[in-house]
Order: structure tokens, then C-alpha cells, then sequence
């Protein structure tokens, strides 16, 4: 079940205007079809087609009772009435006699035909309804390859979208011959904004609270005796406390391929009621020292089974350790204080972006090569989310407090649609046509 791969040859080529491969639901597709090989033939067929599908895949090993597999696929559009016939007739090309061209225009379909969506499938291998209205209300699910395994499952799924091209040979005795041209394209639904600069924000508060002796004994806290020392180890309600609300306001939509500096603001409020009389009218100062953040990336996937459906998740992690990078800053992150106080923001003041969490240049994990965002998407057999988490370390009087959240998060796709690269274990294509004389 591999996906479609570049197909081109001097037999057949598929040429867009433009040169581009990322369209957008509603699009005219344009280009042209092109032959250079030398051909004389009485009879042939040119058409093109635009092909969209969704699939699933999973090996499962059974030991000695050998290996089962199971598939899901999503047909989402209409093999006719996204189909253009371009020629019908005799074919004469001579060698050395340049090319003959054949033009084409096709409309992106706004979202996935209930036609072609249902055909062959059960709502129980569905994440999505496959009522014909509810089909009607689906976008088109963006460009998309994962693969991966657990213990005796190997699983992959994609989305693609391309054009394929076909020119039929009837030859000599009635027989006919096909030749094929590829071109795998990204289409994005209506709603792909384009660079994505305004982040809706959403507003955490944290109760925080710091208890020691430096509060009244200065940052060494020398000469504490045995009994101070132990109700500061033990926690004790005696020693003097700092307690306020850490405000974090971090964005709940970010966008692939937008290096835009991620928004993430922290605001410290003194809690009065709750800090201790002997500390309440001192100012206190509290710093960042450390800060990771991450974002969970989880795939389920279904696939076709003969009495239920078969289903696979994987979740991984793509962050970022910042900590190396506040501890090479000349001047401490010092957070602002008080309901008059402006937020500071360190997305900015870090430059935090989605380009920062998968580079090398931040301590990215996994390795960068397998740190490809994908957007947020559920579609018929796979669905793909997201979720946020963060980890801050902070100071006061030379003591730190962490405070950490998670929360589901949309990755929208990025107004360039790039494609997925092909991976080395995936199932060879078919072989590229040699050229015919």
C-alpha cells in the first residue's frame, strides 16, 4: 500500500503552471501532459484524474500462525466526475520531433464526495458519521505520513492527493498498453489562514508558595538553629512563606511552518492573605531559571476487520529543554510583579517558535529528522491531536517551586501544504516506465 511517488517519463509527463504542487479546496488545477518519445499508433486515450484517499495499515505477528494484516481506506473523490478526458484518436510523434502537448483544467472539490466516501465501508470503521449530509460538512483532511510499531504491530497511514495520468495503446491484435504519469500535490481546506500572526491565548493561574528562612535571614540563611533548620526541611507553617498566582497565558492554535515567536506570558501575583506577616511588606523577587515545553503528538488509526475494526495509536513527544539557553542569558529572567504590571513574554524574549522545538539548536527531542509537525486533523480511519505541556522552574530567595499544565492544543496547516518525504521503509512504488522507442 505505498503512496503515490513522482511519475515521469518521456512516454508521459505531467507539467503545472507554475510549477506549484499546494492548492487550496476550490483550486484550478492547470497544466498539461506531455509525450517526447517517439509514437505512431492508430488508436489512443489520454486522460488525467484527481485522486484523494486516506489509508490504514497494520501488521500484526501471531508467532508461529504467521502475520495478519488489515487495511482501511477512504476513497475521497469521485473517480468520474473529477476525470478529464484530453484525447481520443490516432497519435503520430516523431523521433526528434519535439513533444506533443495535451492541456488540462481541474476544480478542487470543496470537500470529500458521500459517493465515494461510503463506497465499501462501515460506520464502525469510521472516526467521522458517513450520513450523506454529514459527509457534505467535512473538509478535506491535509497531507499527511506516519508509521511506527508496538510490540507486534507495525502500523502506517497517510493522506494523499495527486494526479495521475493515463494513455492508452491499443496495438496490434487488440491488445492495449498503459502508461502512467504522477504528480503528487498538496490541497488544503478553505480555512488554511495565511501566516498566522494574531495567537488566541488562553489564561492559567497557579498558587505558588515558597517557604524559608532567607526571607528574614538574608540568601545565606547562616546561623540557623538546629530547630529553624528542621522546620524548614519538614515544611513547617512557622517558617515565613511568599505565596502568590503565577498568570501563564499561552496559545491554544499554532500553525506548521510558521516561525512566528510562540506567545508565552507570565505575570507573578503577591497572594497577601496568604504570605506571612513577617514577609508580607517585603519585596520579593522571582526568576525563571528553567522552562520545558513540549508538544504530544498522538495518531490513532482504524482499519477493516472481518467481525470488528482493528485499531493502532502512537504518541510522541516534540520540545524543547530552554534551560541551557536562560542559563546563557547575561541578566536573570526576572518576572514582573503585580495586578499593574504588564506580562513578560518569553516566547519572545527565547525566541520560541515550532522551528526552535525541532531544531538541533535547543536540545530538540526525538532527534530532529523524526520531529515533522503534522496539522491537527480527524479524519474517516485516522485521527491526529495535539496537546501542549510546559514545565517551569522558578526562584525566590534562592529556593524553587515548578509549576507545569497541559492542555489540548490545535495545530493548524501551514499556507505552503508541504508534502511528506518518502521514507525508506515504506513499500516500493511501482517502477518508473522505461522509455519506448
Amino acid at each position: 500500500m505505498p503512496r503515490a511517488l513522482v511519475q515521469a517519463s518521456p512516454n508521459l509527463e505531467i507539467l503545472l503552471d507554475g510549477a506549484r504542487n499546494s492548492y487550496r479546496a476550490g483550486d484550478t488545477i492547470s497544466g498539461r501532459v506531455s509525450r517526447i518519445a517517439p509514437l505512431v499508433v492508430s488508436h489512443a486515450r489520454l486522460s488525467i484524474q484527481l485522486c484523494g484517499r486516506t489509508k490504514s495499515k497494520m501488521m500484526v505477528s501471531r508467532g508461529q500462525a504467521g502475520t495478519s494484516t488489515y487495511r482501511g481506506r477512504f476513497n475521497l473523490f469521485n473517480s468520474e466526475r473529477n476525470k478529464q478526458d484530453l484525447f481520443d484518436g490516432p497519435i503520430h510523434i516523431e523521433a526528434d520531433g519535439g513533444s506533443q502537448d495535451w492541456g488540462f483544467t481541474l476544480t478542487v472539490p470543496l470537500g470529500p464526495d458521500p459517493s465515494a466516501v461510503v463506497a465499501g465501508n462501515d460506520q464502525k470503521f469510521s472516526y467521522l458519521p458517513l450520513g450523506h449530509y454529514d459527509i457534505q460538512t467535512h473538509s478535506l483532511p491535509p497531507v499527511f505520513y506516519i508509521s511506527g510499531f508496538f510490540i507486534t504491530t507495525t502500523y502506517h497511514c497517510f493522506v494523499e492527493y495527486f494526479l495521475e495520468a493515463k494513455l492508452h495503446i491499443s496495438a496490434a491484435g487488440g491488445d492495449e498498453q498503459v502508461q502512467r504519469a504522477v504528480v503528487p500535490l498538496s490541497i488544503l481546506p478553505l480555512s488554511t489562514p495565511d501566516f498566522l500572526t494574531e495567537f488566541q491565548l488562553t489564561k492559567q493561574s497557579f498558587l505558588c508558595r515558597i517557604s524559608t528562612y532567607r526571607f528574614t535571614h538574608g540568601e545565606e540563611a547562616g546561623g540557623l538553629s538546629l530547630a529553624q533548620k528542621t522546620r524548614e526541611f519538614f515544611g513547617s507553617s512557622k517558617v515565613p512563606q511568599f505565596t502568590f498566582s503565577l498568570q501563564v497565558e499561552h496559545p491554544v492554535v499554532l500553525q506548521v511552518e510558521n516561525s512566528t515567536s510562540i506567545p508565552f506570558r507570565l505575570l507573578v501575583l503577591p497572594n497577601y492573605d496568604q504570605t506571612s506577616e513577617a514577609t508580607r511588606d517585603s519585596p520579593h523577587t522571582v526568576t525563571l531559571t528553567s522552562m520545558t515545553i513540549e508538544i504530544k503528538v498522538s495518531t490513532k488509526l482504524i482499519c477493516r476487520g472481518t467481525l470488528s475494526p482493528h485499531t493502532a495509536d502512537q504518541t510522541r513527544k516534540v520540545g524543547a529543554d530552554l534551560k541551557s539557553a536562560i542559563d546563557q542569558r547575561h541578566e536573570p529572567i526576572i518576572l514582573p510583579s503585580g495586578d499593574k504590571a504588564e506580562p513578560l513574554n518569553v516566547g519572545d524574549l527565547l525566541q520560541l517558535n515550532l522551528t526552535s522545538l525541532t531544531s538541533r539548536g535547543v536540545r530538540a527531542f526525538p532527534k530532529p529528522q523524526t520531529a515533522r509537525l503534522y496539522p491537527s486533523f480527524t479524519t474517516y480511519n485516522i485521527k491526529h491531536t495535539h496537546k501542549l505541556k510546559w514545565t517551569l522552574t522558578l526562584m525566590a530567595a534562592g529556593v524553587t517551586t515548578e509549576v507545569s499544565s497541559e492542555a489540548d492544543m490545535t495545530l493548524l496547516p501551514g499556507p505552503l501544504g508541504e508534502l511528506p518525504p518518502y521514507e525508506d521503509n515504506e513499500e516500493l512504488p511501482p517502477p518508473v516506465e522505461k522509455n519506448e522507442g
